[in-house]
This record gives C-alpha cells, sequence and structure tokens, in this order.
C-alpha cells in the first residue's frame, strides 16, 4: 500500500508542479474549492437531465470512491471508500433516510428527476454531517419553484416523455410550478417510469418488471426578506411481479413472481432565518420518512411441496423522524455554527391473514406461518455539536466535536454515548498548490438489523450481552494544485487525497438479528480528481483505489472487503457546440484484480471497460420553441460485465451475476410551457 500511494503521489505530483515550474509571491491567496468540491458542483439538474439521470447510479456514478451496483433500479447498492452506504448519513430535504428493509435490495429510493443539487462529502471529518458518519454522507435536495421557472414568469410548465430500449422503459414527466404572489411559490412534479426486460448481453433478464411512481409536492413561503419557510412531501413508489431478490441475476426465464414493492413517504419542514446579520443564520429541519416493503400474500407450501397454507399480505417498515437546529455566527475571523440534532428509528414486521404452516429451507423443517412480530424496535439518536472555521490567512482551520447519545428501546435495549472531535486543516502553500488533512473520530450505534429476516423467536430470545458501539478513526490527507493558469483554462484542478480509517466492532444489518458486532474492520486507498473548463468544454478525469482487512470477531480469521484491490479509472467530457445543441461522453474503466473473499477463497474478478454518450438540442425558435430532445447510448460497445461487487460477482457464481444492460438506446422529448 505504502509503495502505491508514493507512486501515486510522485506521478500526481509531477503532473502538477511541471504544468507551472515557476514560483510565485504569495500575496493575496483565495481559499478555492477542492477538485472533489469542483466535480460535487458540476452535478447540477442540467447535467441530470442531460445525461437522462433516472436513479441513483446516473447521479453517482461519476464520484471518484463511489461505486454504485445493480442492473434494476430497486436491487441498486452504494459503496463509498469501501464500505456500503449503510455507515454513511443520507438525507433528502434534511430527511434522515435509515435502515434496512432487505439485504437483496437497495436502501436509497431517489428519483434524479425530483433532484437539483446533490452535495457528498467523503469520510467523518465535520461535526455538521449529522451523526454515526463512518465514510461519508449524502445531502440531496429537491427542486424549489424558483429552480424551474424563468425571469419575469409566474407560471410554467413541463412536460417529457421518453423511451429507453435496454430496460425496454416508458417514461411521463409532469411539472407545474408557479409564484402566487411574492409571498409563495408552488410546485409539484409526477414521474411515472415502466421497466419491462432487461436486456443484457447474456440474455433478457425476464423477472425485473417493474413501475415507479414518484412525485414531489412543495411550498415557499417567502414571509420577509429574512424569512423562508418550506413545505414538502416527498413520494416514492417502485412495485411489480418481480423478483423480490432485486439483485440476483441472469434469471432468462419468465417466473411466477407475486407482486412486491418498496415506498417512501418524506415530509419536511424547512425554515431559515437570516437577518442579513453575522451574529445569526437560523437553519431548522423538521421531518418524517418512512420506507416500507409490501409483499402479496402467497401460498405456502410443506417439505413434500403440498400446499399448507398462504403467507399474508406482508409489511416491512423502517420510519425515522426527528429535527435539526443549527446557527451560524460569524466572529472576526470565526464562522461558527452549532446546533442539536435528534431522529427516532423504528421498525416493524406485520402481516394480515396468514394461514398454516411454511417450509423453510434454512432449518429443512416446517414452520408456523406467522409474519407479525409484536410491538417495534427502536433507536434515538440525540446530538449536540459545533464547527469552527478559522480563516488564518493561508491557514484554514475546521475544528468541531459532536457529542452523540444513542439509546435501543422497543425489542432491544442498551445506550451508547461519546465525544468525537473532528478536524479539517488547509494550507495555501501558493496562489496554486493547496495542502489539506483531516481526522474524524468513528462512533456509530449498532444499527438495527435488516427488517424482512426478523423473527418473533428471535425478538424473544434477543439479549443486550456483547451489544457494543462501532467506534474508530479516520485519517487523510492531500493536496489541490490549480493549474487554470498553467493550462490557459477558465478552471482546472487536480487533487489527491489519501484515507485510511478502522471499525472495531463493525456491525452490518444484514441477517444480524442480534445486533451483534462481526469484525473490526481497516480501510485505506486513495483517489485522484482532474477537472479543466475552457469556455465550451469541460473535462473531468479520476481515479480510485481501496484495500483493507476484515476480522472475524469470532474465530479470528481475516479476509478482504468485497471492494477490495478494485482501481477504478472514469472520466468524462462536455461540449457546448451552441447554446442549443450540448453533447457529453463518459467512461468506466476497471482492472482486474483478486481479492480474498474468505480465509479459504480467493475470488478473481476480470477488467472491463464501459463507454457512453448523450447529447441534448435545445429548440430556441420557431413552432418547436420551448421543446427539447435528448438521445443517447449507454454500454455503446454492448459490453458484457458486472461490477466488481455486484452479487455473484464478489464470491465468484456466474449463476446469480448480476450483469449490467447491454447496449441501451435512450431518447426523450421535453416541452416548456
Amino acid at each position: 500500500m505504502k509503495n502505491k500511494i508514493l507512486i501515486s503521489l510522485s506521478l500526481s505530483a509531477a503532473i502538477a508542479l511541471s504544468a507551472n515550474a515557476n514560483s510565485k509571491d504569495l500575496g493575496e491567496v483565495n481559499i478555492s474549492d477542492t477538485a472533489f468540491e469542483s466535480h460535487i458542483k458540476s452535478i447540477t439538474s442540467d447535467k441530470l437531465d442531460l445525461v437522462q439521470a433516472t436513479d441513483v447510479k446516473d447521479i453517482l456514478d461519476s464520484l471518484p470512491s463511489v461505486n454504485v451496483t445493480g442492473s434494476s433500479r430497486y436491487s441498486q447498492k452504494v459503496y463509498v471508500r469501501g464500505l456500503e452506504d449503510k455507515f454513511s448519513n443520507i438525507t433528502i430535504d434534511g430527511a434522515r433516510m435509515t435502515g434496512q428493509l432487505f439485504h437483496h435490495s437497495g436502501d436509497q429510493t431517489i428519483d434524479a428527476q425530483m433532484l437539483k443539487i446533490g452535495s457528498i462529502e467523503l469520510g467523518p471529518n465535520s461535526a455538521l454531517s449529522g451523526p454515526g458518519v463512518v465514510n461519508g454522507s449524502f445531502i440531496y435536495e429537491t427542486k424549489d419553484p424558483s429552480d424551474l421557472l424563468e425571469d419575469g414568469e409566474s407560471f410554467g410548465g413541463k412536460l417529457s416523455l421518453s423511451h429507453e430500449t435496454g430496460y425496454n422503459r416508458d417514461s411521463i414527466n409532469l411539472a407545474l410550478y408557479g409564484s402566487a404572489s411574492k409571498y409563495l411559490d408552488v410546485l409539484g412534479i409526477v414521474n411515472v417510469v415502466d421497466d419491462g426486460y432487461l436486456e443484457t448481453p447474456v440474455g433478457d433478464v425476464k423477472d425485473k418488471k417493474s413501475k415507479l411512481e414518484s412525485g414531489l409536492l412543495k411550498t415557499v413561503f417567502k414571509i420577509d426578506e429574512s424569512n423562508t419557510l418550506k413545505l414538502s412531501y416527498n413520494k416514492y413508489n417502485d412495485g411489480g411481479n418481480r423478483n423480490i431478490s432485486g439483485e440476483k441475476g441472469n434469471a432468462t426465464e419468465v417466473t411466477d413472481n407475486d407482486f412486491n414493492e418498496i415506498t417512501r413517504d418524506t415530509y419536511t419542514l424547512d425554515y431559515e432565518y437570516n437577518p442579513n446579520s453575522d451574529l445569526v443564520k437560523v437553519d431548522a429541519t423538521v421531518f418524517y420518512n418512512t420506507q416500507e416493503m409490501f409483499r402479496e400474500k402467497s401460498d405456502t407450501f410443506d417439505s413434500n411441496g403440498v400446499k399448507s397454507g398462504q403467507n399474508g399480505n406482508r409489511y416491512y417498515e423502517n420510519t425515522s423522524e426527528g429535527f435539526d437546529l443549527r446557527n451560524r455566527t460569524i466572529l472576526g475571523n470565526h464562522i461558527l455554527t452549532y446546533g442539536i440534532d435528534y431522529s427516532k428509528d423504528e421498525q416493524s414486521k406485520n402481516s394480515s391473514g396468514d394461514q398454516g404452516t411454511s417450509y423453510s429451507s434454512s432449518s429443512n423443517s416446517d414452520v408456523v406461518n406467522n409474519n407479525n412480530i409484536d410491538g417495534s424496535g427502536t433507536l434515538t439518536s440525540s446530538g449536540l455539536y459545533f464547527e469552527d472555521e478559522i480563516l488564518l490567512g493561508d491557514v484554514v482551520l475546521n475544528l468541531g466535536a459532536r457529542y452523540d447519545k444513542f439509546k435501543l428501546g422497543g425489542w432491544y435495549s442498551g445506550s451508547f454515548d461519546e465525544v468525537s472531535p473532528k478536524f479539517k486543516g488547509k494550507y495555501q502553500f501558493n496562489d496554486e498548490l493547496s495542502f489539506r488533512v483531516g481526522y474524524g473520530k468513528i462512533f456509530k450505534a449498532p444499527a438495527l438489523p435488516e427488517t424482512l429476516t426478523l423473527s418473533q423467536s428471535d425478538i424473544d430470545t434477543w439479549s443486550s450481552n456483547g451489544v457494543k458501539a462501532q467506534e474508530g478513526h479516520n485519517y487523510e490527507a492531500g493536496f489541490d494544485y490549480d493549474l487554470s493558469s498553467a493550462l490557459n483554462a477558465d478552471s482546472s484542478i487536480f487533487g489527491f487525497t489519501a484515507y485510511k480509517y478502522n471499525v472495531d466492532n463493525y456491525s452490518h444489518p444484514t441477517k444480524n438479528n442480534a445486533l451483534a458486532p462481526q469484525y473490526d474492520v481497516k480501510i485505506y486507498g486513495f483517489e485522484s480528481m482532474f477537472e479543466y473548463n475552457k469556455n465550451d468544454l469541460g473535462l473531468s478525469l479520476s481515479h480510485s483505489y481501496s484495500d483493507g482487512e476484515e476480522k472475524s470477531l469470532s474465530d479470528g480469521s481475516k479476509k478482504d472487503p468485497k471492494t477490495a484491490k478494485i482501481h477504478a479509472f472514469k472520466a468524462g467530457v462536455d461540449y457546448s457546440f451552441s447554446s442549443a445543441l450540448k453533447l457529453a461522453y463518459n467512461a468506466q474503466y476497471v482492472l482486474g484484480n483478486k481479492y480474498q473473499y474468505t480465509a479459504n477463497q480467493t475470488v478473481e474478478r476480470k477488467a472491463y471497460a464501459v463507454h457512453n454518450l448523450n447529447s441534448t438540442y435545445k429548440f430556441e425558435s420557431g413552432t418547436l420553441k420551448g421543446a427539447t430532445l435528448n438521445f443517447g447510448v449507454d454500454n455503446i460497445f454492448d459490453k458484457k460485465y458486472a461490477q466488481h461487487t455486484a452479487f455473484g460477482v464478489y464470491f465468484d457464481n456466474p449463476t446469480y451475476t448480476d450483469y449490467e444492460v447491454g447496449r441501451n438506446f435512450k431518447v426523450k422529448l421535453s416541452y416548456k410551457f
């Protein structure tokens, strides 16, 4: 690892420094964005429209150290710096999305059509990112009416129709928005996406047909120049007669699947008080978020294959409710942000209409068919936090800390509390070069277990003995080099970051009904990012690598995380031929590798490269003025491939491999009125 970092650092420094060998007087230096921050800001709603983004993969796929697996929308899982997003803080309009419904499906139920921007921070180095952060935070924000209204416009709308061949997907989207007065703006968006067979290079996957119905209703009250209140409701409903295990691939025959769906209902109230004062800028959010998986009733059979009864309609639910209240104060060269947050996560499992018995393959016996569990399990989090951004000329220091108290309740018991210091430092060496360091104490409660696999017997026999908080330390360092002058660009920057962190008493929710610690985990890696913008041309290049070790707390055996040994290279090019026509190309290349899946099994994963092309044309005059035509092709060369963290790949089982969709032609026609 040390040699790899030294080689990457040497190459990075050579590229950056050779581009501008002449030193400059320090003078007055502006502290600017890092290369990663610059790239995040480029992921706007316009960029998402250009690539016809429909899901989490389309939103996050260009980011270094972020990998999204899953060929179908409801199967997608997100990995960040070596661990799954179960160890990240995820919010939409300030509402936390927590818990795991089912281990064969994803939990980031986000519709890209609703978003105006997403902010992602890697690592746990900020006290402002929320409780329990291990590997990063995802802050999604939905569109406001003002994002869609043109200058001088009081009402408008947008209708879009699209089709994608690789998913046999048809979509319709309608947005209506307006300004009722100078005090009131309103927005409503409805999006319907109907997916058919998935066309992959190994055959058509016929058991993942599904329909997404999502919507957003938002009202913005501009009470006066200082006070703004936003009320929003976001609905997400994705279901069908489909394989409930969305990440399992290669089902090329029609199967008789019972109806199942995943729904999310999110209610938020956001308040901002900004009286144009250095002492006061208040932001407050109150939220309620529920995610539910529903399974339709189905027949059950005994060990001889004879019908013995039925499972009723089954409901698996995770909810989160809470608030965040913070204020920003500027005192001289100090920017202070401080506040409190609270959330209560709750899980429940219920059914109606259960009858008889069913056969359990895990126990090889008949079991009483009862999907009801009395009560619920809860995890509450209460936090106090502050962060002081200190401007000291060419040095910026972010000193922060969180005090978090977690409490298990309902089916469970136990409490955990800790003070977690956070630190980020940046030194602007000259006009071009800056150095960064960061540290974050990791403190996370044992997660509530996966909801679907809960059983009454597990609850009845549960014990708090051995249940522990997850703790660790994150260290990182890097640099950014502004290449704007050297490359005669409007803006250009190169950045490099190396990181290392550990999580003791690592506890993943999958089938972990005991909430037991499973591993001591160590993760390390590095990421590089290059951005270039000149006139109508934009270019981005990145490379990331992660490695690590998982040591079993039960037997002491060691193995690699499934994200280990992966070198990922990503590239993107945008070019505006005119104000009407824009073209975008992006590609990803992943090296082949071998990693230790278990103490006794090594898995080899093949290299792959995939290329995508997108375009948009806006009709600026004539009878079609207001219309936009998008055309794109994903996986241009119809490559047979699967992500290295995809189901089947990471444990070397081709039968279950979740291959990505092949060549996918996309077309969308939009009309704004």
